[in-house]
C-alpha cells in the first residue's frame, strides 16, 4: 500500500493512507485513543478500527452517508467528558473532526485512510459489553461528512424545482435525514447546495436587509447575494433551509460586526419566519 506524508498543516487527501505514527509526531494527540484532541491544534482526530467492535464498540458508514461513531470508554458506562464531550461540543468549540479508518499495518505501525472531515448531528446511548463483558450505556455519535450528504439530485433537476418543492428537498436532506448518495460522473447537490439554492430563489435578486438589488451579477450571470445563518451553525444552528436567508455583502457584514447588528439580525428572522410559514404544507 502506499503511504503519504503527512502534511505540515491538517489539508488532508480524502482516500489517502497515512501512517497514524506520522500524524502524532507531526500534531500529537493522544496515539492510543480513538479520539485524539492535539491541544494546539483546532481539530481532532476520530479513529475508527474495525476489529474494535470486540471491545463493545459498534462503528459503522450507513448507506445514507452518516457515520455512526462509538464514544471512548473501555469499563463502565461511557459519559459524555473528555474526548466524548470534545466531539459533542466541536461546533462551539471550533473545532474540525477529522475521520480516519485503519485499513492495516505496516512494520507495526497502524495504516489509516482519512474519509474526509465529518460533524457531529446527534447522539443516542444503547446497551452494550465493557471490556469485562459487563452491560454498560455506551453513546454512539451520529456525524455526518461536512458540507452535508448527497442528495439524488442534480443542477438541472434542483433548477426546475419550485420553491414549495425546493424547500421541501432541502429540509428533507437536513442533518439526520436519509438521503441517496449518487455514483458515477453524475455531479449530484449536497444538503448545503440546497439550503444555499433555496436562500437564493427566495430572495429573486433582492437582498432581505436593504430591499436593494443584488450590488453586481455574478460570473456565473445571478444576481450576487450571499446568504445568511441566522443563527450561527457555530453557535448551535444548523444548516436548515429555516435557518437561512440572502442578504447583500455590505449588510452581511453589518450583521456580524455592525453597531446595531443583532437589531438587523433578529428582523431577518422575523421575515424568514413568515416566508417559512407561507411554504409549509
Amino acid at each position: 500500500m502506499e503511504i503519504s506524508d503527512v502534511p505540515l498543516n491538517p489539508n488532508f487527501t480524502v482516500g489517502n493512507q497515512y501512517l497514524r505514527k506520522e500524524l502524532h509526531d507531526q500534531f500529537r494527540g493522544q496515539r492510543q485513543y480513538g479520539i485524539s484532541t492535539p491541544s494546539s491544534e483546532s481539530f481532532i482526530f476520530v479513529f475508527t478500527d474495525p476489529d474494535s467492535e470486540e471491545h463493545g464498540y459498534s462503528d459503522r458508514f450507513l448507506d445514507n452517508g452518516l457515520f455512526v461513531y462509538s464514544g471512548e470508554g473501555r469499563v463502565g458506562d461511557m459519559t459524555l467528558d473528555g474526548g466524548n464531550g470534545r466531539i459533542l461540543n466541536h461546533k462551539e468549540n471550533g473545532d474540525s473532526l477529522l475521520v480516519f479508518e485503519k485499513v492495516g499495518e505496516q512494520n507495526g505501525a497502524d495504516v489509516v485512510t482519512y474519509d474526509g472531515e465529518y460533524e457531529y448531528v446527534d447522539h443516542y446511548w444503547e446497551r452494550a459489553p465493557d471490556d469485562n463483558d459487563e452491560m454498560r450505556d455506551a453513546v454512539r455519535f451520529k456525524l455526518s461528512p461536512k458540507g452535508g450528504l448527497d442528495t439524488d439530485l442534480d443542477e438541472s433537476e434542483v433548477n426546475n424545482l419550485s420553491k414549495e418543492e425546493l424547500f421541501k428537498r432541502a429540509k428533507e436532506s437536513a442533518p439526520g435525514k436519509s438521503v441517496s448518495s449518487t455514483s458515477g460522473t453524475r455531479t449530484s447537490y449536497t444538503r448545503s447546495d440546497l439550503v444555499r439554492d433555496f436562500a437564493l430563489r427566495m430572495s429573486e435578486g433582492v437582498c432581505q436587509a436593504c430591499m436593494e438589488d443584488a450590488p453586481f451579477i455574478s460570473k456565473a450571470g445571478e444576481p450576487f447575494l450571499e446568504v445568511h445563518h441566522l443563527y450561527r451553525v457555530s453557535d448551535g444552528g444548523v444548516d436548515d433551509p429555516e435557518n437561512v436567508i440572502a442578504i447583500c455583502p455590505n449588510c452581511h457584514r453589518e450583521v456580524h460586526n455592525g453597531q446595531h447588528g443583532d437589531e438587523l439580525n433578529d428582523s431577518l428572522i422575523e421575515k424568514a419566519e413568515t416566508r417559512n410559514q407561507r411554504l409549509q404544507p
